[in-house]
C-alpha cells in the first residue's frame, strides 16, 4: 500500500512540474515527453495498479490473472518504447539501465509473482514487493532526473 500511495502522489507533482516546465519549452519536446514523462507515470500508474489489486479482497486466481495482465502489458509497453526510442533519439539520450532494464525486470518479476499466486507458491508475496520496489526506485530516479531536465532549462 505504502507503494501505492507513493506512486499515486508523485503522478500528481510529475503534472506540476511538466506545468512549471512549459514555460521552457523547446522544438522536439513532445517526443522527449512521450519517450521520458509517460513511461514514468505508466509506471507510477502500474504501481497503483498493482497496489489495488493486492488490497482487494479476491482470490488468488483473479490476483494472478490481474498480476499477470499489468506484468505482460507492462513488459509490451516498454519493449515497444525501448524499440520507438531507438528510431527517434540519439543514445546519448537513453539510459539502457534505467529506461529498458530495470523496468523490463520489473514487469518480469510481476510476471513471476502473477504465476506464484496462480500456483499458490510461499515466495508469491516477496517477488511482488521486490517488483513493485525495483518499478518503484526506477521511476522516483527517473522522474528526479527528468526534473533536473527540466529545471536546467530555466537557467
Amino acid at each position: 500500500m505504502l507503494a501505492g500511495d507513493t506512486a499515486g502522489t508523485l503522478i500528481g507533482l510529475i503534472f506540476i512540474v511538466i506545468t512549471l516546465g512549459m514555460e521552457h519549452s523547446k522544438a522536439g519536446d513532445e517526443v522527449r515527453t512521450r519517450l521520458f514523462v509517460t513511461p514514468i507515470l505508466v509506471h507510477f500508474a502500474c504501481l497503483l495498479i498493482i497496489a489495488l489489486v493486492m488490497v482487494a479482497p479476491t482470490s488468488a486466481l483473479t490476483r494472478a490473472l490481474a498480476l499477470g495482465a499489468i506484468g505482460c502489458a507492462g513488459l509490451a509497453y516498454v519493449t515497444n518504447l525501448a524499440l520507438m526510442s531507438r528510431r527517434r533519439t540519439g543514445t546519448e539520450d537513453r539510459e539502457l539501465l534505467w529506461d529498458v532494464l530495470r523496468p523490463i525486470a520489473s514487469y518480469v518479476l510481476v510476471a513471476i509473482a502473477a504465476a506464484s499466486w496462480a500456483l499458490e507458491a510461499p515466495f508469491a508475496n516477496m517477488t511482488g514487493a521486490l517488483a513493485v520496489v525495483l518499478l518503484l526506485v526506477t521511476a522516483l530516479r527517473n522522474s528526479w532526473m527528468v526534473t533536473l531536465a527540466i529545471a536546467g532549462r530555466g537557467r
